[in-house]
């Protein structure tokens, strides 16, 4: 299979992050029919050691990062070809700092696919220490896998956190095209949580439920006459973003946050938590950028 549109992007190191990482990458690629390209991103820190004689030289074969890269690259190929032959992959290492190198791929990918947080031998390990800031910055949805893809016999679900702002669409049509490809149930969820001192002060009073409650079904009309075949559920969740959104997560397909890039508002549902969800949710993450320019 060759895919017709921008490949899927993979951060890959020598971590146990990357097996997970493929797999979710592999059946993603099936449902756009798009190629996977694997980046292995390395850079050299030269160790000075000391001679009898005192005088510095370099410790290690500065040609060593990018053979190790290379062969992560050939690794993880054969990893694709063995989940599924049908799908084109190709690779590349690149000579570079991996948030860096990522983050200009993002420009060119359909998709990027991080693996979860750990560190592992390469020190600056790409699908670990990275991952937060190349999806804050990243031109392209990003996937980290934060927990392991529940079972399709699960019926898990898509789970998508809005906060009403224009910017809940571009979530929502990310999310609605996920859950479909995948056949999946989509929940699409509100946090709410009444700010007491709002209520007692100078700013402004709290937002309903009510309203909250209309907002969704009205947007939600819409999207399901867009997306017949997708089984979406709105719901307002009593609690706090991260705390609501983490525990909706559980034993689910794919959480859908978005970041507001540098261009965004502060303080929005769609960009503040993005990183509290990446780091304490229990099924993949996808981040999508909701800022324009």
């Amino acid at each position: 299979m060759s895919g017709t549109q921008s490949p899927i992007v993979v951060g890959v190191d020598d971590s146990p992050a990357t097996e997970s990482a493929l797999r979710w990458a592999v059946e993603e690629a099936l449902t756009r029919r798009a190629d996977l390209r694997l980046i292995g991103a390395y850079s050299w820190v030269v160790a000075y050691g000391r001679s009898p004689m005192y005088s510095e030289f370099p410790e290690t074969d500065p040609e060593q990062p990018r053979y190790v890269a290379e062969r992560v690259i050939a690794e993880a190929i054969t990893q694709v070809a063995a989940l599924d032959p049908t799908v084109a992959v190709h690779g590349q290492a690149i000579d570079g700092d991996p948030r860096r190198v990522l983050i200009e791929e993002s420009a060119r990918a359909a998709l990027l696919v991080l693996g979860s947080r750990q560190r592992h031998a390469l020190g600056s390990s790409l699908l670990g220490s990275v991952s937060a800031g190349v999806a804050a910055r990243a031109s392209c949805p990003t996937v980290v896998l934060r927990g392991p893809t529940a079972p399709p016999s699960q019926n898990s679900s898509v789970i998508v956190g809005v906060d009403g702002t224009d910017a809940a669409q571009v979530l929502l049509e990310f999310a609605f095209d996920h859950a479909s490809r995948h056949h999946r149930p989509l929940r699409v969820v509100w946090c709410w949580r009444p700010d007491l001192v709002a209520s007692k002060m100078w700013r402004a009073e709290p937002t309903e439920p009510e309203p909250v409650e209309m907002w969704l079904s009205e947007v939600l009309a819409g999207w399901r006459e867009k997306h017949p075949d997708v089984d979406v559920h709105g719901a307002v969740v009593h609690d706090r973003p991260v705390a609501g959104l983490v525990a909706e997560s559980a034993a689910q397909h794919l959480l859908v946050v978005g970041s507001r890039g540098h261009n965004a508002l502060a303080g929005t549902l769609l960009g503040s938590v993005s990183q509290g969800v990446l780091h304490h949710a229990s099924c993949p993450v996808a981040i999508v950028p909701t800022h324009v320019g």
